[in-house]
């Protein structure tokens, strides 16, 4: 039996679509627009995480504006879902993992992945207290995302490295990112998928950690690689073919705010970004980014082996099912002309 309710996804994420963020006008083809202080709009898809903090920087301080982009955010509930709003010409560029764009452009549908975050995934999976080992999880209900995003994957990819089925052994539950703690102190699932930052939040909780690919050892056994790039920004390759001054102007306040990122303490980044995360604590926020400092990529560049370590993942999980040639979706001439 399927574990998922399909169809109740499936009206979850038209109903967000058609939705967007609410307040942003639809853009439905690849002609951008000018803002009012001669600033070209960008549209930028994202879902809020700290893995994407040097776009947070680059926006807070105005180095858009100093490469001529009035950006917007477009929030949505997960990656896939801001992927599809790129797609439908809500947006230009999107923040998610790789896994929603090589599957998609296995199918036919063209992006061109123009810049990582993260030179390694930071990906965590917590049991409950009574949870010793992943193989304890046969029969219980667990979260790990929507279908077809990269927490999905990784949790899939956890389960059958500990012989197990995701699709027979597991019951998925469809929840929100920030009510799975919540789920598994109360009892309603027992395993979550979590950002390794999360640790902050969860050191007072009496779980279990079942992985934690900030771990060399853990990141060998799931990730296999040392270098990971599976957290980026995208753009259709139509946008990035019409445009490609907007492209570049964004890879370069971007890196701008990488080198921000990189420069300053966690303490600095947490104050410039808090406003970004209303309701969280400027001191947890600072050791949040502790957490993920180490990862922060330094150049934005995916090399060719790196992206193969990605594509093997995706190939064993079943996310894609034949490599992709490197320069079919990866493009690196912005990262390459950053000035």
């Amino acid at each position: 039996m399927k574990k998922f309710i399909t169809m109740l996804l499936l009206l979850v994420m038209s109903a967000i679509l058609l939705a967007g963020c609410g307040t942003k006008e639809t853009e439905k083809d690849t002609v951008i627009e000018t803002a009012s202080n001669d600033l070209t709009k960008v549209v930028i898809s994202e879902f809020r995480n700290l893995s994407w903090s040097a776009v947070y920087v680059a926006y807070q301080n105005g180095y858009f504006q100093e490469e001529g982009i009035a950006p917007e955010f477009a929030l949505y509930k997960d990656g896939p879902i801001a992927f599809q709003g790129m797609h439908g010409g809500d947006s230009q560029f999107c923040l998610l993992s790789q896994e929603p764009v090589l599957k998609a452009e296995q199918e036919g549908l063209d992006s061109s992945i123009i810049y990582t975050v993260l030179d390694t995934r930071l990906y965590g999976f917590v049991g409950a207290k009574d949870v010793k080992s992943v193989k304890d999880l046969k029969g219980q209900a667990i979260f790990a995302g929507m279908p077809g995003s990269a927490p999905y994957s990784f949790v899939s990819a956890i389960l059958a490295e500990a012989g197990l089925d995701p699709q027979k052994d597991v019951t998925f539950v469809n929840l929100d990112y920030s009510a799975s703690m919540s789920a598994l102190s109360q009892g309603n699932i027992k395993a979550s998928y979590i950002n390794i930052d999360n640790r902050v939040e969860i050191q007072d909780m009496d779980v279990n950690i079942l992985v934690d690919t900030s771990n060399p050892t853990d990141a060998a056994k799931y990730l296999k690689a040392d270098v990971f790039p599976g957290e980026i920004i995208t753009a259709t390759s139509e946008f990035a073919a019409k445009n490609p001054d907007t492209v570049q102007g964004f890879v370069n306040a971007v890196n701008k705010g990488t080198k921000w990122i990189n420069e300053h303490s966690e303490g600095e980044v947490a104050k410039l970004i808090a406003p970004l995360f209303q309701g969280m604590e400027e001191d947890v926020l600072a050791k949040k980014i502790a957490i993920l400092k180490s990862a922060i990529t330094k150049t934005g560049f995916i090399s060719e082996e790196s992206q193969t370590a990605v594509e093997n993942f995706c190939i064993n999980n079943g996310v894609i099912n034949a490599p992709i040639p490197y320069n079919q979706v990866i493009d690196m001439q912005f990262v390459d002309a950053i000035k």
